[in-house]
């Protein structure tokens, strides 16, 4: 039962691994009730969440999560938690697009909107791409044309059971952060935009313990949970087992100009105008901001020697039309 995980917890204590295990497996499995999971997220939120729940909670979803297999040997996740507030349009969306175009492949995991006015699910719809694709046809896709979209309610269907009190709950819950730690591709490199900045060591320290071969968790000092373009960001990197933080300044790399409301989006329609626009190779806030996450992206990957050699090869990959081409080619697939 879920009620003596939740009584320790109201206690202020933490769970162990194999106690959050088997906690997230009630949830999963439709045994707790909404009053039950609602009151489990609020205690955890107001005790704080340990490292060991939530790699336990993780491992839970994806051990029941429906897989995508593929052949690639390095593959990259851009989700977020989303959830900065800012109202910024579909960065790492776009970005998945320009990475999948100069051969990085890309399984990019995301949802409808949840808090936010439009989700990378919501984007893409807009865009004609099919988001409901089978697991089958999303791993043809990502061996053949290097990126595809893995729509999480597809793929996590046991998350049905905590849709009713998260909904209800109305704040961000544990599960924000369980999101994009549960890629059904099994990536080992990820770029993890999260939503509040005190956060970045603890999710990384996580990824670690997950395994992954590097990662770059992160959190902009203009508030967002890209890399910002126009103020320093917050990095947390993992490497084999090892996390650093550090401080990336746009300024370094030729960025720096621009203000915060260049990045503000709007719904499907308008995002999906944005990201094409970018595709197209329009200049401004909004390009330099899917150019320096990218860059990064193609960093951590070995894509790039640099970050800077990494800026390079986004820029190059968008000014030849090849992630424009790229979009194209997910649409018809």
């Amino acid at each position: 039962m879920l009620k003596k995980y939740l009584h320790k917890i109201i206690a202020g204590e933490n769970l162990n691994k194999a106690e959050a295990v088997e906690a997230m497996t009630i949830i999963m499995s439709g045994e707790a009730t909404t009053a039950q999971i609602g009151s489990f997220l609020t205690a955890l939120k107001l005790k704080g969440e340990a490292n060991e729940e939530i790699v336990g909670f993780v491992e839970v979803m994806r051990s029941n999560a429906k897989k995508v297999q593929h052949n690639k040997d390095i593959i990259i996740d851009t989700c977020g938690t989303g959830g900065d507030t800012k109202g910024t349009f579909n960065v790492s969306t776009t970005v998945a697009f320009v990475l999948a175009a100069a051969g990085l492949a890309v399984a990019k995991h995301g949802n409808r909107s949840v808090s936010s006015a439009c989700g990378s699910a919501d984007v893409l719809s807009a865009l004609g791409v099919n988001v409901s694709m089978t697991p089958e046809k999303v791993s043809e896709a990502i061996d053949k044309i290097n990126i595809g979209f893995l729509f999480a309610p597809e793929y996590n269907q046991a998350m049905k059971h905590v849709a009713v009190p998260r909904r209800e709950l109305g704040f961000r819950t544990i599960f924000n952060l369980l999101g994009p730690l549960a890629n059904p591709a099994g990536v080992k490199y990820q770029m993890i935009g999260i939503y509040d900045i005190s956060l970045t060591e603890k999710i990384g320290r996580v990824l670690a313990d997950l395994g992954v071969n590097r990662a770059m968790v992160f959190h902009s000092y203009d508030g967002l949970d890209e890399i910002s373009s126009i103020a320093p960001t917050k990095i947390t990197e993992v490497i084999d087992g090892e996390i650093n933080t550090f401080l990336f300044d746009p300024k370094e790399y030729g960025f720096g100009e621009g203000e915060e409301k260049e990045y503000v989006g709007g719904g499907a329609t308008e995002n999906a105008t944005i990201l094409e626009n970018i595709l197209k190779g329009e200049t401004g806030a909004k390009r330099d901001i899917v150019i320096i996450n990218a860059g990064v992206a193609f960093y951590i990957t070995g894509f790039a020697k640099t970050i800077q050699d990494g800026i390079k090869l986004a820029t190059e990959t968008i000014d030849k039309g090849l992630a424009f081409e790229k979009l194209n080619e997910l649409r018809n697939f």
